[in-house]
C-alpha cells in the first residue's frame, strides 16, 4: 500500500502522477470485466450483491415485491390497483384491479348478519312496541346497545340513524351493509367507545356526522371492520390512551373526506389492514389533513404504536403518515398523491420526527411499499430512526420552490437521525434522491436514479453532509447511482463515507455545472471517503472531484470521464491514498489513474428542510 499526498494541488499535479497500478490476479482469482480481481465463483459486478450464489442487481429483487404488487422488471415494484380513482363509497387496496363496495349488501332485511341466541335487533322504520327481537326491534342503535347482554350482537338493518351512540360495555355492532345502514352523529362523535368496552366490534356500518366518526377511550381489542367512515366534520377515527390502554384494528375499511386526520392515534395502538384512507381535508386553520397521525401522549408517558398492512393512503393533505415519538411499521402499502395544506406547504408521503419538547425517539420501518406523486418529500426523517426495505420512492412532485426530494434525513436540535435502506429504488425525484444531514445512514443494494434538477439546483443522487458541529456518516454498499445531475454522490463537511461495491454512472452537468461521480468538499470541516470495489463511468466532468478532503481508493475502475481524479485545494490540500488495483481509461480501464488539479468549481451544498 502506498499513500500519495497531493502537495502540488495548488499548481496542478503532473499528468505523470499515478495512484494505481495494473493488478495481477493471483491463484484462485479471476479478472472481473471492470478490471478488478475477485475470488472465482464469489464475485459480483459493482452495483450487484450476492444472494445464494446468485448476483442480484441493486434495487428490489425480482421476487421482492409485497403482496398486491408486481415487479416492473427494472429494479422496482408497481402496485396492482385500478387505473382510475375509485368513486366515493367504493375502494380498492393493493392487489385489486377493480373498485368495489366497502362490503356487499346481502339480500334480506338483516342480510348475512350472524344470528345468535342473544342477538338484539334494530330497525329505525319499526312502529310499535319494541323488545329487541326480529319481530319487534328497537328503533335506535343506542337502545339496542343498552339492552344487549355483554358480547352480544346488535343487528342494524336499513336506515339513517341520526344519533350519537355511546358504548360502555362489550358489544358487537353489525350493520346490514355500509350503503344501507348509516350512523349520523349530531355532536361530539357518531360512535363513542368508552372505558369498559374492550372487545367491542363495529361491522359494516356507514359512519358520518357533525363531529368525529369514531372515538375510542380506555378500551382494548376493538375491531372496526368493513366500515365506511366518511364526511365527518372532524377526525374519522380518534384513539386516545389518557383514560386507559387503547388498541384498535381497522380492517377492510374506507375512510374518506374526513377532516384534520383520517385516523389519529395518541398514546394508543392501531392496526390498519387492507384499508383505504383518502381525501382527508385540512382543519379550520387550513393545516394538517393527515391520513394517519401517530404520536405519544407525554401527559401519561405512553408511546403510540401503528402497523399498516396492505393499505392505500392517497390524496390526504400535509402528510400521508405522520409519526412523532412513537413506533410504526408500514408494509405492502401505497402512499401517494399527498397534497399541500391550505398554505401550500408540505405534502409529504411520510413524516417521522422526535417530539421537539421531550426529544423522545421515533422509529419507523417501511417494507415492500410504494410512495409516489407526493409533494416536496417522499420520506422525511427528522431526528428519528427509519428503515426502508424493498421500498420504492418515486416521482415526488415539486413544492413552491421546485423541491421534490425522494428521501430527506436530518438531525433535529436534540438528536441525530439514523437511516437504513436496503434493496430499494429511489427514482425520478427533484433536486435530491437522498439527503442526509448530521445523521448516520446505511444504504445497501439500492438503486437511485434519474434525479432531476430544480430551480434551486441539484439533481444529485445522494448528498451527505455534516450539520455545523454535528458529523454525518454514510455506508453505501452494492448500490447503483445513475443518471444524476451535478453529482452522483456529494459529500460535505465533517462526514465519513464508505463506498463499497457500487456502480456510479452517467452523471451529467446540471445547468452546465459540475457532473462528478463523487464530489467531496471540505466545507465546515474535513470529510473523508473510502472507495472500494467500485466502478464510476461516463461522468461528464470527473470520476472523483476532491476539494481539500481525504479519499482512499482500492480495487476500483473509472471509465470514460473528462478527468479521472480531480485534486483541488479547499481549506487545505486534497489527498488521495492508493490502496491498490485502481485503473482508469476509455473505453476500458487499463491505465493507472491520474490525480491532478483542473481548477474546477466546487458544487454548492444544499440545505435541509424544516
Amino acid at each position: 500500500m502506498r499513500a500519495l499526498v497531493l502537495a502540488c494541488v495548488l499548481v496542478g499535479c503532473s499528468h505523470d502522477d499515478e495512484t494505481a497500478t495494473t493488478p495481477a490476479c493471483g491463484p484462485g482469482e479471476t479478472l472481473r470485466e471492470d478490471g478488478a480481481c475477485m475470488p472465482v465463483g464469489s464475485s459480483c459486478a459493482p452495483g450487484e450483491w450476492l444472494r445464494d450464489s446468485e448476483c442480484i442487481p441493486a434495487g428490489v429483487e425480482p421476487d421482492g415485491c409485497g403482496p398486491g404488487f408486481m415487479h416492473d422488471g427494472d429494479r422496482g415494484c408497481d402496485p396492482i390497483l385500478p387505473g382510475e380513482p375509485c368513486a366515493p363509497g367504493s375502494m380498492a387496496v393493493p392487489g385489486e384491479m377493480r373498485c368495489r363496495e366497502v362490503a356487499p349488501c346481502a339480500r334480506g332485511k338483516w342480510g348475512d348478519i350472524p344470528v345468535e341466541p342473544t342477538t338484539v335487533y334494530v330497525d329505525a322504520a319499526f312502529a310499535g312496541t319494541s323488545d329487541g327481537s326480529q319481530a319487534q326491534p328497537w328503533t335506535t342503535i343506542q337502545e339496542g346497545v343498552d339492552h344487549a347482554p355483554p358480547g352480544a350482537i346488535v343487528a342494524v338493518t336499513d336506515g339513517t340513524y341520526l344519533e350519537d351512540v355511546n358504548i360502555e360495555s362489550h358489544v358487537r355492532l353489525w350493520g346490514v351493509c355500509p350503503a344501507r345502514a348509516s350512523v349520523v352523529g349530531t355532536s361530539l362523535a357518531a360512535i363513542f367507545v368508552r372505558s369498559g368496552a374492550s372487545g367491542t366490534e363495529l361491522h359494516r356500518l356507514g359512519i358520518t356526522g357533525q363531529g368525529l366518526g369514531v372515538i375510542v377511550f380506555g378500551s382494548e381489542d376493538v375491531l372496526i371492520e368493513e366500515a365506511h367512515i366518511h364526511d365527518n366534520q372532524s377526525r374519522g377515527v380518534n384513539l386516545q390512551g389518557d383514560d386507559g390502554a387503547v388498541s384498535v384494528t381497522l380492517r377492510r375499511c374506507l375512510l374518506e373526506n374526513n377532516r384534520e386526520q383520517g385516523v389519529f392515534v395518541s398514546g394508543s395502538e392501531v392496526h390498519l389492514e387492507a384499508t383505504v384512507v383518502r381525501d382527508t381535508t385540512v382543519n379550520a386553520q387550513g393545516v394538517w389533513g393527515r391520513g394517519l397521525g401517530v404520536q405519544d401522549d407525554p401527559s401519561i408517558g405512553v408511546r403510540a404504536l401503528a402497523t399498516v398492512q396492505g393499505s392505500l393512503l392517497e390524496r390526504n393533505h400535509a402528510t400521508g403518515i405522520f409519526v412523532e415519538s412513537s413506533d410504526a411499521t408500514v408494509e405492502a402499502t401505497v402512499i401517494r398523491d399527498t397534497q399541500p395544506d391550505a398554505q401550500g406547504a408540505s405534502g409529504r408521503g411520510i413524516g417521522a420526527q422526535n417530539n421537539p419538547a421531550s426529544g423522545a425517539l421515533t422509529s419507523i420501518t417501511l417494507r415492500q411499499s410504494v410512495l409516489q406523486y407526493n409533494r416536496q418529500i417522499g420520506v422525511h426523517v427528522s431526528g428519528a430512526q427509519a428503515t426502508l426495505e424493498r421500498t420504492v420512492v418515486r416521482d415526488t412532485l415539486a413544492d413552491g420552490l421546485g423541491i421534490g426530494r425522494g428521501i430527506n434525513v436530518q438531525d433535529d436540535p436534540m438528536t441525530g437521525a439514523s437511516f437504513t435502506m436496503r434493496s430499494s429504488l429511489v427514482e425520478r425525484n427533484l433536486q435530491l434522491g437522498l439527503f442526509i444531514e448530521g445523521s448516520d445512514a446505511v444504504v445497501e443494494s439500492s438503486a437511485l436514479r434519474d434525479t432531476a434538477g430544480s430551480p434551486t439546483g441539484g439533481g444529485r443522487g445522494i448528498q451527505v453532509q455534516g450539520d455545523m458541529s454535528v458529523s454525518a456518516s454514510l455506508a453505501l454498499r452494492t448500490s447503483v447511482l445513475e443518471r444524476s445531475l451535478e453529482a452522483g454522490l456529494g459529500v460535505y463537511g465533517p462526514t465519513v463515507v464508505e463506498v463499497d461495491g457500487c456502480l456510479v454512472r452517467d452523471t451529467l452537468a446540471g445547468n452546465g455545472l459540475y457532473g462528478d461521480g463523487l464530489a467531496i468538499l471540505a466545507l465546515g470541516g474535513r470529510p473523508s471517503a473510502t472507495v472500494l470495489a467500485t466502478r464510476i463511468e461516463r461522468s461528464e466532468r470527473a470520476a472523483i472531484s476532491n476539494f481539500g478532503s481525504g479519499v482512499a481508493i482500492g480495487d476500483s475502475t473509472f471509465v470514460c470521464q473528462a478527468f479521472d481524479l480531480a485534486a483541488e485545494s479547499l481549506n487545505g490540500p486534497a489527498e488521495y491514498q492508493d490502496l491498490g488495483a485502481v485503473l482508469c481509461g476509455c473505453p476500458t480501464a487499463t491505465e493507472p489513474c491520474k490525480a491532478q488539479s483542473h481548477a474546477l468549481a466546487p458544487p454548492d451544498p444544499l440545505a435541509g428542510l424544516d
